[in-house]
């Protein structure tokens, strides 16, 4: 379901975990990329069991290296500027725990953003 509406994985995780605290307002907007809709049936089912949404924060992260911002990132290290990268490493060095200044790396990325492609090893 998550592949088909083209859901971000890591963003979904977290909101799930809003969702289990009564806020699901982000969870149903993830439904809006390519094809509007609602969760399936398996919410409602899923949100009478749901697990503790603070366990489940500490087992899915705000932020991760995400391609199309480390590509940024070492684009700016190439030309000799390393804050980029410094500032990715801060973000991720602490990826469970929401901070102020670091929305940046919450996101997949704006539309049209250059996708990168990375393979097992890279």
């Amino acid at each position: 379901e998550l592949h088909r509406h083209r859901i971000d994985y890591t963003r979904f995780f977290r909101a799930l975990a809003d969702a289990a605290r009564g806020d699901q307002r982000e969870l149903r907007a993830s439904y809006t990329v390519v094809d509007p809709g609602e969760p399936g049936p398996w919410f409602e089912r899923w949100l009478a069991v749901a697990p503790d949404p603070d366990a489940m924060d500490e087992v899915n992260p705000v932020y991760i290296a995400r391609n199309a911002l480390l590509d940024e990132a070492l684009d700016a290290a190439s030309a000799g500027d390393l804050a980029p990268v410094l500032r990715m490493l801060e973000a991720v060095s602490s990826p469970f725990t929401r901070r102020p200044g670091f929305e940046r790396f919450e996101s997949a990325g704006a539309p049209g953003l250059r996708r990168h492609v990375t393979f097992c090893g890279t």
